[in-house]
């Protein structure tokens, strides 16, 4: 149990694919089509982490031609009706317990690491999944004065929404046995269409942009209009 409510929530597990469709990140998936571009030569096996209903696979199929992808997702009934709908490979689990032994070329996942239990144990583990590159996208923000993860619990959701931290994310790494030219940090725009707009005069970086302060009229925090890009590169 954490807070009230255990971790997990409806959507989950309703396999909708109607609803992640609505709620994908065009911005990341316009600069993930780039990154993918660009690798394209180098990448044979790909994993995606919270696959979901399976947008990517299903709906932007064509980005892994010639690929070999599997997709993972905490949800049982996401990954059947992946399984139903795509002819790709698909594992169910809960990703910071699994013990996946095979490594794939690439690893990516867009908009999971906020909602985690266990951020850093999630990174390593998705590091530690990679033969050459990894893709990790944070839709909550850009915080790079943050010097530890922000975890803010929501029990109407049943997970978190987190600031990733910057700092802790690269002193983990460096920890671990990267060196500062595997790991760049950049900001993408953020427009997600499903939340109010964010006040022209705020810069991303304010405190009244916080998870406390901030929140649409559905309770849901606002994210700031800049979100984090985490690119590893085992090659460097």
């Amino acid at each position: 149990m954490l807070g009230k409510s255990s971790y997990g929530n409806v959507v989950w597990e309703e396999a909708s694919f109607e609803w992640y469709e609505t709620n994908r990140n065009l911005d990341v998936l316009r600069d993930f089509k780039k990154y993918l571009n660009v690798k394209r030569k180098m990448i044979k096996t790909v994993l995606e982490v919270g696959c979901g209903a399976g947008v990517y696979p299903i709906k932007e199929k064509e980005l892994f031609n010639g690929m070999e992808y599997t997709g993972n997702d905490f949800s049982e009934n996401n990954i059947e009706y992946c399984k139903n709908h795509s002819d790709f490979n698909f594992i169910a689990g809960d990703f910071i317990k699994m013990n996946i032994k095979e490594k794939y070329d690439l690893v990516y996942s867009h908009g999971v690491i906020d909602h985690v239990y266990d951020i850093d144990t999630f990174l390593l583990n998705l590091v530690k999944s990679c033969k050459k590159y990894a893709y990790i996208t944070s839709y909550r923000g850009y915080f790079p004065d943050l010097d530890e993860h922000k975890m803010n619990w929501r029990d109407e959701d049943g997970c978190y929404y987190s600031d990733i931290s910057i700092k802790q994310t690269e002193n983990l790494l460096l920890k671990n046995g990267f060196n500062k030219n595997q790991v760049t940090f950049r900001r993408i725009k953020n427009i997600q269409t499903h939340y109010p707009a964010i006040p022209k005069d705020v810069p991303p970086s304010s405190t009244r942009l916080s998870l406390e302060s901030a929140v649409a009229p559905d309770g849901l925090p606002i994210p700031h209009e800049t979100q984090l890009v985490i690119e590893i590169d085992k090659t460097a």
